[in-house]
């Protein structure tokens, strides 16, 4: 039965048989375990299965390895868990999976103990109490203080925790030569290959059997070379091998004062060890240029650390040591920074006080339940893929065997007539029956199937785009949906300080407003009395410096930065910020200066967290301790107290958030001693606004513009803020001009006491969204008188600056006042239809105004939206929704148990473009919902790696931006650091999948072709030549399926989507009509020559002696079929070559065009003049051009190569034209038969 991950209260049982089990507290999706049966092997069963691998001649082992089912039906049976030998695990995706119970001796307390244990994808599991519970650390059930006091003095029994837990590998076990041949030789396709070659000795087909036995050969070493370097390369990517020095049993380190204190003297009683007999609990050194062998928590000091390998983000961050506090460890969310992950580079170790203390950490995780070993894992057992293209081809390959059949029952009566008369023996007729069979299997077959993905990978790389899994490249080319971070991939990584907004105090009107924007930040740093309180309400006495002040010195001071050969590293915000500050930063002493002498010592920080959206420090200044925290508006306005923020605060923030600027909020109080963080980030005194340009990348906006156009829907995931997320999706047109946008949030007031979702328009709040069905309705509210007055207000307010970047950001729409009077395109570029009334009518009114006085009415009603009872909106506007993540987090909790909030939640996913302040869990969660949305919802995610590894992973294709070639962070790396690889991908992917279809139909086909041939000739009693078969697979196909592939991506994206089923009409039109064309042909020359003139039998010709192996090659139907059939293949090749709108044209394909020109003056050769005696192709052949006085006539051929180029014109108009007349009818057909039985497809909008 299932278990919640980490959940100790176990289900009841629901089946006799079924195991309970915990899973693991951090388990991945594809560790997830939803039901365990235990099996046993009886003896009887073992007897079973040998009798039957013997009376089968081994083809019961052979599909014991093919099919688990059948394994466990012929060889098991449920039991007990006591008797059970064996545990049938079903994953979270019903695949199932047999593993071994073993037991394992481990010595506990000096005592022997007996365990049994399983190990599935590396998730290893003991039995207790009858319940299967995972073998995992518990360091995330301990507080941080508990961790120091237990483990700060090394290990004392590393041995016993060795046997528990094992030591640190992350080695994938090595697959043998011997082995990968094995396993390659006996799948079902070279079993085949190898009887189908047995089968063509027997026939003397001599030549041919060698040829494809070596290729065979070829492919397989090829096959084996290939899964070794991938192996290799993976094991040497997963596997460490370093000395590192370990502290074991150390009594000297001791806390004081909740601190740890290490003596000196320890350096001396450090242990060399190799990095795998790390044990969770161990001491290591961390060391400068040092990579990481586990995951471990830093106990002391800090450490500098490059996490690009896991996350993709290059930038180094920094980490602190574990603080002495009561908080609950977790390693994948708060306690991220204390922790180091195995894997990732540690650039510098940082000595607490510049003291040489070796900085310790402690390992927490080892071997595949570190950080790298889940990502390994995620290699090792990646999701499987959502079409089933390899599947599809086997059955295909059963509908050519079925058309085999029928071929074989038309040759049946000749044959048995051929039988009764003598003329072939009943062996023959097995051998020819096989034949059959054979030749609708390509050879070529497994190697043209991937030979598009092969080309693809070789294109991508060019582009700087890399690749970890091959097999993800055909599904980019199914993306349907692309979401997008914000930061560092929609926008540049860099931020631009725009200015700051301190608190000051309105003489006026005796309440608390924002001062004007300052944007020379050493102006920060002047004491102006005028905005020091008084009034005791508002604690800024207590600061004993101006807002401006404070705010100047948590510029300075509340950051991550570090400095790594006098240049600072960290988070590219807080560059910028400290260095408009022109302070100097000492991070060995935790100290910042400035020229002038003044100083602030930074005693702790408090890191920033994505939970809390905060980060905060503790300064000593002056004598004095001060808390500076910064954060996000919102919850930094939670956070301070109600009196110091001033009533303007949303007004501004929107403001600002509506014109794509990021902001960062900051508060200030001051401590009596040093605290915990709880205490110091609350009841804090507001100081101001930090205001940051963040500039969309330039290929953006174009790019999300070529996916709209392709049919791709856009959707930005960020975890910025809701207002600046939709201000970016209007400048990047993720909204188009003409789109609404409802924004969801949690609204103010609670009904019984729970938290509401209210739905309103982001520009006129009086338009709301039914909560029920997210439909539009009107709810008209009076609109304030001061409306206009307010937004005068703001413009007075605004500096030069904030008004000459309004009239940047509406630079086009003021180019249109000057060159226009008609306002016409004006209209059409309005975020809304409303506001196009109004703004015309006031914009006709100001004629007679300056060009000045229209540009600032224009700007302001930018500002607001206002209301027009003239012209009310229409509820059938198009409109998208934006989404916050606390609104998101609270309908995901409520569609398990409310019916409502589930098909709300549907038409979510269904509408929604925008989610904003989404945590990294909260991005995985919606990609993951995404997907489950429709059968043909494959999601691709496209991000930075730094918050969005699990988003990343969850895709169905993943792109990280990093300067790394490879981050196993997800699928696809691309060095090009914008958005632009997206569409390179998804065109590589819808021609490689292109590519893989036309390949296999084009196999299809000529295994049709040449079975057309065959089963004519059985007609006969006769068959191919063993050099004619080599011809037709070697010179024509081999260099036709191979280059055909090579056709570039087309160069636009299109609205159109390959198919996905090789079982779908198109696919099936396609190979059915082009058989029955080829057919027909094949039928008009081989009837049309037995009633020439000059024909003669091949009885006559061989005297009746058809026992005779030439005689049943040597005739004029064969030479006729083999030389007409030679073009068929040539042209329907290029039938099947389609360009538009996925490929280029197949003659921009120069390797491709050369070999079709090639093959076309072999052919022509061969056809016209194979009968010259100096050719020697009529002895190579087997042809046939005269026998006695009967000569096969050169009209003849002339008249079968007019047939043939009626042929090739038939079958390129078929593929061109019928089969997407036919294909669009179909569907039109379809859709209405189906659409009064149909349930919606988005599993959330179900009853």
């Amino acid at each position: 039965m299932k278990v919640k991950p980490g959940e100790e209260q176990l289900l009841c049982k629901v089946d006799f048989y079924q195991v309970q089990f915990v899973m693991p507290k951090f388990i991945q999706e594809e560790g997830i375990i939803k039901q365990i049966v235990p099996y046993k092997s009886p003896f009887w069963k073992q007897i079973m299965y040998w009798f039957f691998c013997v009376i089968s001649l081994g083809l019961a082992y052979l599909f014991t390895r093919w099919e688990q089912k059948f394994n466990i039906w012929l060889k098991f049976q449920k039991c007990l868990l006591d008797e059970a030998t064996h545990l049938l695990i079903y994953s979270a995706l019903d695949e199932i999976e047999l593993v071994k119970i073993e037991e394992k001796q481990i010595q506990k307390n000096e005592k022997q103990l007996k365990m049994k244990i399983f190990s599935y994808r590396l998730y290893s599991y003991f039995l207790e109490d009858g319940v299967f519970k995972p073998i995992e650390t518990s360091f995330y059930k301990l507080q941080h203080k508990e961790i120091i006091q237990q483990f700060c003095k090394g290990l004392q029994n590393p041995r016993e925790i060795a046997q528990l837990y094992g030591y640190n590998n992350t080695t994938i076990p090595d697959k043998s030569t011997v082995k990968i041949l094995i396993d390659e030789v006996l799948s079902p396709f070279y079993l085949f290959q190898a009887f189908s070659v047995t089968l063509w000795l027997i026939e003397s087909y001599t030549y041919y059997a060698i040829v494809i036995l070596l290729s065979s050969l070829i492919s397989i070493i090829i096959s084996l070379r290939e899964t070794k370097t991938n192996f290799k390369r993976l094991r040497e990517m997963s596997a460490q091998n370093t000395t590192e020095n370990l502290l074991r049993k150390q009594s000297g380190i001791r806390i004081e004062n909740e601190s740890l204190i290490i003596p000196y003297d320890l350096i001396s009683k450090r242990e060399k060890y190799n990095s795998n007999e790390i044990v969770p609990g161990d001491l290591i050194e961390v060391q400068n240029d040092w990579t990481v062998p586990c995951d471990c928590i830093l106990l002391n000091g800090s450490a500098i650390v490059n996490e690009s390998m896991l996350t993709g983000e290059s930038i180094p961050i920094i980490k602190t040591q574990l603080p002495y506090n009561s908080n609950m460890y977790n390693p994948q969310e708060d306690s991220k920074t204390f922790t180091l992950y195995a894997g990732t580079k540690c650039i510098e170790a940082r000595h607490p006080e510049k003291s040489k203390i070796p900085v310790l950490a402690l390992a927490t995780q080892t071997g595949f339940s570190t950080i790298k070993g889940e990502l390994v894992r995620s290699i090792l057992y990646p999701k499987p893929v959502t079409f089933s293209f390899y599947k599809d081809s086997l059955l295909f390959l059963v509908v050519l065997a079925i058309m085999a059949f029928i071929g074989w029952l038309i040759a049946l009566p000749n044959t048995i007539e051929g039988i009764k008369n003598g003329d072939m023996t009943i062996f023959w007729f097995i051998i020819n029956s096989f034949d059959l069979v054979t030749i609708t299997v390509p050879p070529a077959l497994p190697t043209c199937l991937s030979i598009g993905v092969s080309f693809a990978l070789a294109r991508l790389q060019k582009k700087k785009i890399y690749c970890i899994s091959p097999n993800k490249v055909n599904v980019a080319g199914k993306i349907t949906i692309m979401c997008f971070d914000k930061t560092g991939t929609l926008t540049e990584d860099g931020l631009d300080l725009y200015g700051v907004r301190a608190i000051g105090y309105s003489e006026k009107k005796q309440k608390l407003k924002f001062d004007d924007l300052i944007i020379n930040i050493s102006d920060l740093n002047i004491h102006d009395k005028s905005v020091v309180l008084d009034d005791s309400n508002v604690a800024f006495n207590e600061l004993k410096r101006t807002p401006k002040q404070v705010l100047y010195d948590i510029m300075a001071s509340c950051h991550s930065l570090a400095t790594v050969n006098n240049n600072l590293i960290g988070d590219p915000l807080e560059i910028k910020m400290f260095e408009a500050t022109q302070y100097k930063l000492d991070d060995i002493n935790s100290l910042v200066y400035s020229q002038d002498g003044s100083q602030i010592k930074i005693l702790k920080r408090f890191e920033f967290s994505s939970t809390l959206q905060r980060m905060s420090v503790i300064v000593e200044k002056d004598g004095e301790l001060k808390a500076y925290v910064k954060g996000s508006p919102e919850k930094l306005r939670e956070l301070c107290k109600k009196q110091s923020v001033p009533s303007s605060f949303h007004k501004i923030l929107d403001f600002y958030s509506k014109l794509g600027f990021r902001i960062l909020a900051c508060g200030a109080k001051t401590l009596s001693k040093e605290t915990n963080r709880d205490d110091v980030e609350s009841n804090l005194t507001f100081i101001g606004l930090l205001i940051m340009q963040n500039k969309l990348k330039s290929a953006t906006k174009k790019i999300i513009q070529t996916l709209q156009d392709g049919f791709i829907r856009t959707i930005m995931v960020t975890g910025d803020n809701v207002l600046t997320a939709i201000s970016v999706a209007r400048q990047c047109s993720i909204v188009l001009p003409n789109q609404r946008i409802f924004l969801g949030d949690i609204g103010e007031e609670k009904i019984n006491g729970k938290n509401q979702i209210v739905w309103k328009d982001f520009d006129m709040s009086d338009n709301v969204l039914n909560p029920e069905n997210l439909s539009p309705e009107l709810d008209i509210q009076d609109d304030p008188d001061n409306q206009e007055d307010e937004n005068e207000i703001i413009w007075n307010q605004l500096s030069m600056k904030d008004q000459q970047s309004l009239e940047v950001a509406l630079n086009e729409d003021i180019d249109q006042i000057i060159q226009q009077d008609d306002l016409e395109d004006y209209h059409q570029t309005s975020y809304d239809r409303k506001s196009i009334s109004r703004r015309s009518q006031q914009l006709q009114k100001s004629k007679i105004q300056s060009y000045k006085e229209k540009e600032k009415q224009l700007i302001l009603e930018n500002l607001d939206h206002l209301i027009d009872d003239q012209d009310p909106w229409k509820t059938n506007e198009p409109f998208v929704i934006a989404i916050s993540g606390k609104a998101f987090q609270l309908l995901t909790k409520q569609i398990d148990t409310n019916p409502a909030a589930r098909k709300v939640f549907g038409k979510l996913l269904e509408r929604a473009q925008i989610f904003a302040r989404m945590k990294p869990e909260q991005k995985a969660q919606l990609i993951t919902h995404l997907q489950k949305i429709s059968k043909k919802a494959l999601c691709g995610m496209c991000g930075d790696g730094a918050n969005d590894c699990g988003a990343l992973k969850a895709a169905d294709v993943g792109i990280s931006l990093s300067e790394a070639e490879a981050s196993i962070a997800a699928p696809f790396t691309s060095k090009i650091q914008d958005i632009s690889c997206v569409v390179k991908l998804l065109r590589e992917g819808r021609a490689s999948l292109v590519t893989s279809f036309q390949c296999f139909k084009y196999m299809a086909l000529y295994s049709m072709i040449q079975f057309i041939t065959c089963t004519l000739l059985y007609l006969i009693l006769a068959k191919i030549s063993d050099f004619q078969f080599l011809y037709i697979d070697l010179v024509l196909i081999i260099p036709l399926a191979f280059t055909m592939g090579k056709t570039k991506a087309y160069k636009q994206l299109t609205q159109f989507q390959p198919g996905s089923n090789l079982l779908s009409f198109p696919v099936l039109m396609s190979v059915i009509g082009q058989t029955i064309i080829q057919l027909s042909f094949q039928c008009i020359v081989y009837f049309t020559l037995r009633t020439q003139s000059w024909y003669v039998s091949n009885f006559v010709i061989h005297e009746g002696n058809t026992d005779d192996h030439y005689a049943m090659m040597i005739n004029y139907e064969n030479t006729s079929l083999f030389l007409y059939s030679s073009f068929q293949y040539i042209f329907q090749c290029i039938a099947f070559s389609i360009g538009k709108p996925f490929r280029r044209e197949f003659y921009t394909n120069l390797g491709f065009t050369c070999v079709l020109i090639i093959l076309f003056i072999i052919n022509f050769y061969v056809f016209f003049f194979s009968q010259h005696p100096e050719f020697l192709a009529e002895d190579i052949f087997k042809l046939i051009f005269n026998f006695q006085d009967s000569q096969m006539p050169q009209k003849w051929l002339i008249a079968m190569f007019i047939l043939m180029i009626i042929n090739m014109i038939i079958t390129i108009l078929f593929e061109k034209y019928v089969v997407p007349i036919t294909t669009r009818y179909y569907r039109a057909k379809k859709r209405q038969i189906v659409k009064r039985y149909r349930f919606p497809e988005n599993p959330y909008l179900r009853d």
